[in-house]
């Protein structure tokens, strides 16, 4: 199953959020065929043009509408985020893991990829572990905020919230939700809190628009 935002459907921009058992041709042929671009994700705030992702590190990836490819990350608890420039039709996919999110990452993808007047830039947040299943230490849920409970001296963070406040910052206002908390639902998402070393892995992608 490929889940989709409304808003960047509506804004033209093909993508997709693939559930754990997509084919990868179904993602691909979503995207327009061709190969997505995608980095080696170490979990910090380095983001990376497509042209210059081969071998490289990153957690962010920008595609630019000039002959650029679809840019995707891989994803299983981590934030997927995908944004689309309306003027430019340039777009960046961000992994947005808890240390990203306290490194970031959000504001560098956003930054490279280029805003300029209000309203420009639209993004959808993805499936990801939710505040019902993300626990952590006390100290970690400090350094994200957004902590919804407290039992002992574990924490309950909201990583979706945390990154809309983060793009809220940056200017980008309309963003859209597509729901699922990846532990909590295990017929449709990889989860690696929950199946470990054994969990796969889910490509969030989205193309430029020409």
């Amino acid at each position: 199953m490929l889940l989709r935002s409304e808003l960047l459907s509506s804004a033209g921009f093909s993508h997709a959020f693939p559930t754990r058992d997509t084919p990868d041709a179904a993602l691909l042929d979503a995207l327009g065929g061709g190969p997505v671009v995608q980095v080696k994700q170490v979990h910090g705030a380095r983001a990376v043009l497509a042209s210059e992702a081969m071998g490289a590190e990153g957690d962010a990836l920008v595609s630019r509408a000039a002959g650029g490819l679809p840019a995707g990350v891989r994803v299983a608890d981590c934030v997927p985020v995908l944004v689309g420039n309306t003027r430019t039709g340039d777009v960046a996919a961000i992994h947005a893991g808890w240390r990203g999110v306290v490194a970031g990452v959000v504001g560098e993808g956003v930054r490279l990829l280029g805003g300029g007047s209000e309203g420009e830039l639209v993004a959808a947040i993805g499936p990801c572990i939710g505040p019902c299943c993300f626990e952590v230490g006390r100290e970690v849920g400090v350094q994200i905020g957004h902590v919804t409970r407290e039992v002992g001296d574990k924490a309950f963070v909201d990583l979706r919230a945390a990154v809309r406040a983060q793009l809220a910052t940056l200017g980008v206002m309309r963003v859209d939700d597509v729901p699922g908390c990846t532990k909590h639902q295990p017929e449709l998402f990889h989860s690696f809190r929950r199946d470990g070393a054994d969990s796969g892995r889910m490509l969030a992608a989205i193309a430029p628009r020409s």
